[in-house]
C-alpha cells in the first residue's frame, strides 16, 4: 500500500509518501534521515546499520505491522516518521518514531508528520500513540530536540529511562571477575548455558514465559501498556528474523538443576556493520529463583563470553528505568555509568 498526502506548510508544499521497499531511493533515503537526525542529537550512538535496514524495510519484527512514512520537499527527503502497529496485543497503540534531517527542523515537518502518522493509527483504531526519546544529560540539563516538540503535541512522559554506558577501555577487569567469583556459591545447584541466534528448543517455553512477564515484574510507571503475549512459537520467529538481520546477539540464560528449568537469562546484540558497541538488552530472574545472584552471574557470564568473541568491543550501552534500582545496582557495581534520561511519551489522541 502506497498512501501520499500534501499539505500546504510554510513557503513550500511537503508531500507524505509510504515507503516503497522496491524504491531504492525511497529506502536509501529513510536510511540516511534515520541515522544522520539520530547523530544530530546523539553523536556517540553507533551509526545504524545499513545490512539491517535493507533487510528490516520488508520484514518487521514479528508482532508488529510497521509502516514508514517519507516526507518531501522539493523532491529532497527531510523527514520520516515509523509507525508500528503490535498485532497481538496493545491493539489500541501506535509506537511513533519521527525523525527530522537536523537543517530542516523547526519548519513544520516533523508535526507534519505526526499527524499524518496518528491520522493513519486512528484508521485502524489506534486511539493511543507512544515514543522514546533522549531530553537530559546526566547532569539533568535539557538535550535532543524532542521535548519541545513532545509538549507541543500534548504528549505526556509517563516513565523516565537513564541511558548507562560500561567502558571496556577503562573497565576493572579484576572487580568484574570478583564479582563472578563470589556471586558463584550463591547459585549452588543453577547452571549456565549459552547460545546465540538460535536458542535450544527444549527452552522456548520458558524463555516465553520469561518474556511474557518482564513488563508486568519492571517498572513502567504511569505508562498505559500491557505486557506482550509471546509464545514459543512467536520467539522462534523472532530470532530467525534477528538472524536475517545480520545480529549477532550473546545471551546467557540459568537453568534450575534440580527441574531443568530456565529461571533467568540476560541478553546483549551487536548489529553486522558495528564492531566496537553492543547494547545490553533484557536481564530477567523468575521471582521464585531471586536471591541467588542470577541476574548479576547472567550478564557477568554473558559478558565475558562476548568479550572474547568479540575483541574490538568497547561500548556497551543500556537502558533502566530510574526507579529500577535493584537493576541499576548491578549495573553500577559491574562500571555502568548515566550518560543521559529519556522520556518514554505516551499521549490519547481519540
Amino acid at each position: 500500500m502506497r498512501l501520499c498526502a500534501t499539505l500546504a506548510g510554510m513557503s513550500q508544499d511537503l508531500s507524505i509518501v509510504e515507503l516503497d521497499a522496491d524504491d531504492p531511493a525511497a529506502v536509501d533515503a529513510a536510511f540516511t534521515i534515520g541515522n544522520e537526525a539520530i547523530l544530530a542529537d546523539l553523536p556517540d550512538f553507533p551509526p545504524s546499520c545499513r545490512a539491517e535496514h535493507e533487510v528490516r524495510v520488508r520484514l518487521p519484527m514479528p508482532g508488529t505491522d510497521r509502516h514508514t512514512f517519507l516526507a518531501y520537499r522539493d523532491g529532497l527527503a527531510v523527514g520520516l516518521v515509523q509507525a508500528d502497529l503490535p498485532i497481538f496485543d496493545n491493539l489500541n497503540k501506535s509506537f511513533l518514531d519521527v525523525l527530522v534531517l537536523k537543517e530542516h527542523r523547526r519548519r513544520g515537518v516533523g508535526r507534519a508528520l505526526f499527524r499524518h502518522a496518528v491520522g493513519f493509527g486512528l484508521a485502524r483504531g489506534r486511539t493511543s500513540v507512544m515514543g522514546f526519546s533522549v531530553i537530559t544529560d546526566a547532569g539533568g540539563a535539557p538535550t535532543g530536540s524532542s521535548a519541545p516538540f513532545a509538549a507541543a503535541l500534548g504528549l505526556d512522559n509517563k516513565l523516565l529511562d537513564v541511558r548507562r554506558r560500561l567502558d571496556l577501555s577503562t573497565a576493572d577487569d579484576a572487580e568484574l571477575a570478583r564479582m563472578l567469583a563470589t556471586s558463584r556459591p550463591k547459585a549452588a545447584g543453577y547452571s549456565t548455558v549459552q547460545w546465540g541466534n538460535t536458542p535450544p528448543e527444549e527452552l522456548l517455553e520458558d524463555m516465553a514465559l520469561l518474556d511474557s512477564s518482564f513488563l508486568d515484574e519492571a517498572p513502567k510507571g504511569d505508562l498505559d501498556l500491557e505486557a506482550e503475549k509471546v509464545d514459543a512459537d512467536r520467539l522462534r520467529r523472532v530470532y530467525e528474523t534477528r538472524a536475517r538481520y545480520g545480529a549477532r546477539p550473546y545471551e546467557t540464560g540459568v537453568i534450575h538443576d534440580a527441574t531443568g528449568r530456565l529461571v533467568a537469562l540476560s541478553a546483549l546484540r551487536m548489529s553486522k556493520t558495528v564492531d566496537w558497541h553492543a547494547w545490553q538488552q533484557i536481564t530477567l530472574v523468575h521471582p521464585a529463583h531471586r536471591g541467588h545472584r542470577l541476574g548479576l552471574i547472567s550478564k557477568l557470564v554473558n559478558l565475558q563470553t562476548m568479550r572474547a568473541q568479540e575483541p574490538a568491543v568497547r561500548i556497551v550501552d543500556t537502558f533502566n528505568a530510574e526507579v529500577n534500582s535493584h537493576m541499576i545496582a548491578i549495573n553500577e557495581a559491574m562500571g555502568f555509568r548515566a550518560l543521559d534520561r529519556w522520556a518514554n511519551w505516551q499521549a490519547s489522541v481519540a
